[in-house]
């Protein structure tokens, strides 16, 4: 999986603290074992690696596993967190680890964003976080195709299913944050400008946002070229 490859290369030039990489080599193990996206191995995978050696995981997803090793049900430990953050769980997290769902040919183009949206609420449960992770696999999926980053842009910015979240970013804000709009904006930002990735790791900070999703996506467009 030539493709699989190529994003994972990106994670490792992007990703310089390390929880998102492991995240999508999760994701990326449980999509060949299953042959697609089966949420309960997922859950399976991400609880067993929360519970052993994991690092870098982000609060809400520690929270989350924190819940289900206390025997509450995955669907409900989302929930639970999001209301104890007072819904303040549009985490980039999902967006950060997703790309490999993009990578996996049989799954349909019109299926990404329906599949984005339920990998994301699997421990991100505001809806913004789900709506931007499947931008993120629309784009690499677009990329990966052979699309440019200006046309690959102008598809996910007319796709009925993002479209307003597309709106969305290009009306956040240019920061080093973790609010997924700012991240992708801030990602985006970079992407359309020289020496994208170097620039966004000067400009992210040690927490790294944005430069995970510039690595992914800057590693497709160079591969392509």
């Amino acid at each position: 999986m030539s493709n699989l490859k190529t994003i994972l290369k990106g994670f490792k030039a992007g990703d310089k603290n390390g929880g998102p990489a492991e995240l999508a080599k999760i994701l990326s193990q449980s999509l060949i074992a299953c042959d697609g996206l089966n949420q309960n191995d997922l859950v399976k995978r991400y609880y067993h690696w929360w519970n052993t050696d994991a690092f870098d995981t982000g609060p809400t997803f520690a929270m989350v596993f924190q819940k289900v090793s206390q025997g509450i049900p995955i669907e409900d430990a989302s929930i639970q967190v999001n209301k104890a953050l007072n819904g303040n769980t549009a985490g980039c997290g999902p967006a950060h680890r997703i790309a490999p769902l993009a990578a996996f040919k049989n799954i349909p183009t019109n299926k990404l964003v329906e599949y984005a949206r339920q990998e994301a609420r699997i421990t991100h449960y505001h809806p913004d976080a789900g709506n931007c992770s499947g931008v993120m696999a629309l784009l690499c999926r677009n990329l990966l195709e052979g699309y440019s980053w200006d046309e690959s842009k102008d598809l996910v910015s007319k796709n009925e299913e993002v479209k307003a979240t597309w709106i969305n970013i290009q009306n956040a804000n240019l920061n080093n944050g973790g609010y997924v709009l700012d991240v992708m904006h801030s990602a985006f930002h970079f992407l359309d400008r020289e020496n994208a990735l170097n620039n966004s790791l000067a400009f992210a900070g040690p927490a790294n946002y944005c430069p995970v999703i510039v690595g992914v996506l800057q590693e497709i467009i160079d591969n392509n070229a």
